[in-house]
């Protein structure tokens, strides 16, 4: 029995760390804010229209509901142990632990983590969440990569030293998915990673490990045939893919809403330009190594939402695009950070509660 799910999910520990975290965001929020006219920012939250705020609050909950779905396709695909209850609830939690650690790397172990309470080998939800994770990055990459189209209007009023910030967001996240692949299909890269693993266990201090250097090859072919299975499946692949798309466009579409929260004039012609917009900013800085990318995603967010609303609105004042601007961003990242952490933290709560209960019932048995 995994002691793990003896413990409360809420010890004191994760309090602790749920506490640094939420200091540490808020903090990079505050600083951002700082930068700017924070009197105008208030102002200007003063006089906006919260009817278009509920809809932008509805277009993420809608993106929450639909975000699970690729990985229950997949999971159904490869005819894993697991519940599709408790698949769409593993799946939810990934937005908190990705909101929590630099890179959003946490989101994926955690997740490997929870599928072994439920009976889910660990190279087998290893593939699973490495063939889900890159149909996020191409959902992602893709929406990005038609946002360049619109490169003029996108950056037409950005300050000039975020381009080479853009550039380096752009490279990154495209060579991240490129690495995903690789790892996941390359019999060359598998056995380089084989070899050094075994010669550094050669070294007198990690020389009990070298017995070890056998499961961990086993490990790796193991992840590889389900990653390599799972992309043979082009029905289900396609169908996870287009769950990610659309759920993305949700999310980047709850933009729309909070522009005309502001009062600002978009027409329907102007969505597709807002959803490629908001991907473009969020690509930009998905590499800062802070918590969710905190005081990256406002900055660049901030830049994007300025261009669009000088775009749109035409002839208006700088500096009374620049304060909406930055409300638009404080909302944007209230909705689409803060809120789907807490809606996260949630699930993985009652996803705990529920192991623990089963382990106790088991127990019992």
């Amino acid at each position: 029995m995994d002691n793990n799910t003896q413990k409360n999910p809420l010890n004191g520990k994760k309090i602790a760390l749920f506490i640094v975290y939420a200091i540490v965001a808020v903090l990079l929020l505050i600083t951002v804010l700082s930068f700017n006219d924070l009197p105008s920012i208030i102002e200007q939250l003063e006089t906006v229209d919260y009817s278009y705020v509920v809809l932008a609050v509805l277009m993420v909950v809608v993106y929450l509901a639909l975000y699970p779905l690729s990985l229950c396709i997949l999971a159904k695909a490869r005819k894993v142990k697991a519940s599709s209850g408790s698949t769409y609830c593993i799946a939810m939690t990934e937005h908190f632990f990705n909101g929590i650690t630099p890179w959003a790397t946490g989101g994926q172990p955690f997740q490997a983590h929870s599928f072994t309470k439920v009976n889910v080998k660990l190279s087998e939800s290893t593939g699973l969440l490495l063939a889900n994770l890159v149909i996020y990055m191409i959902a992602t990459n893709g929406l990005s990569l038609v946002g360049l189209f619109f490169l003029d209007a996108l950056t037409a009023s950005i300050d000039s030293w975020w381009l080479p910030i853009i550039a380096a967001g752009y490279t990154i996240n495209f060579s991240i998915l490129a690495i995903m692949i690789i790892l996941g299909r390359s019999k060359i890269v598998r056995g380089w990673l084989v070899r050094f693993v075994r010669f550094v266990c050669k070294l007198k201090a990690l020389k009990k490990f070298e017995s070890k250097a056998d499961e961990l090859e086993e490990y790796f072919v193991q992840v590889q045939d389900a990653f390599a299975d799972l992309l043979k499946q082009k029905k289900h692949f396609f169908f996870a893919l287009l769950t990610k798309i659309l759920a993305h466009v949700f999310y980047y579409g709850a933009s729309y809403f909070i522009l005309m929260s502001f009062g600002i004039p978009v027409e329907p012609s102007h969505l597709f330009l807002i959803i490629t917009g908001t991907s473009f900013a969020l690509t930009a800085v998905g590499f800062f190594p802070t918590p969710g990318a905190s005081g990256g995603v406002e900055g660049s967010t901030g830049q994007v939402f300025k261009s669009l609303i000088m775009y749109i609105a035409g002839g208006a004042s700088v500096s009374a695009v620049v304060a909406t601007a930055n409300g638009v961003m404080l909302i944007w990242r209230l909705l689409s950070y803060y809120f789907i952490m807490l809606v996260s933290i949630l699930f993985y709560i009652g996803l705990e509660i529920y192991f623990t209960k089963k382990s106790k019932k088991n127990k019992n048995i």
